[in-house]
């Protein structure tokens, strides 16, 4: 995907940035999220609708409001949540909607390794902190980039992609690009 991308920092300038890689993939694809959503709804109502059935006291105001904030708070909050990786000519754009993201500049990255990992073991889907990895951005499956920009062990993280392998290319390309433009 070469399409020639503006950004703020680049209005204006001949050298526009190009973007040459990009994913978008919402947290609703990864197959736990869609049991665990649809099953919370259906406990909460296998709760209350008993209780309304047999004529019970409702729950106070204040933890009705809770009970409902909860069934309709945790899938509205789960659908919003969206990696996005993107490689510029420039930079490594990881963002993780609602939650922190990361930027690094392609000339600090000193690898991009796509690799399988066990999700688990790097503490579950989501946006974790590592023993392995340090970072972990990622919504489902097990198949990822490891980019590391420098020489400490929180200088790299863990990002996950269903085209793992054209995501690691991309930001090798770039690195190359940058490495002959230094």
């Amino acid at each position: 995907m070469q399409e020639i991308v503006e950004h703020p920092h680049t209005e204006g300038h001949a050298d526009m940035a190009h973007e040459l890689f990009r994913e978008e993939q919402p947290l609703h694809q990864n197959l736990i999220v869609r049991v665990l959503v649809p099953l919370e709804t259906v406990i909460v109502l296998a709760v209350m609708v008993p209780m309304l059935w047999a004529g019970a006291a409702l729950p106070p105001l204040p933890v009705l409001g809770l009970i409902v904030a909860v069934v309709l708070g945790v899938p509205l909050l789960l659908l919003t949540v969206r990696l996005t990786t993107i490689v510029m000519d420039r930079e490594l754009i990881i963002r993780y909607r609602p939650f922190p993201g990361r930027r690094v500049p392609i000339d600090e990255i000193r690898s991009a390794e796509a690799i399988r990992y066990n999700p688990i073991a790097s503490g579950g889907w989501g946006w974790r902190i590592s023993g392995v990895y340090h970072r972990v951005f990622n919504v489902s499956g097990d198949r990822g980039v490891h980019v590391t920009f420098g020489d400490g062990k929180s200088d790299q993280f863990l990002v996950g992609s269903r085209k793992a392998e054209a995501l690691a290319e991309a930001i090798e390309l770039a690195r190359f690009a940058a490495s002959d433009n230094a």
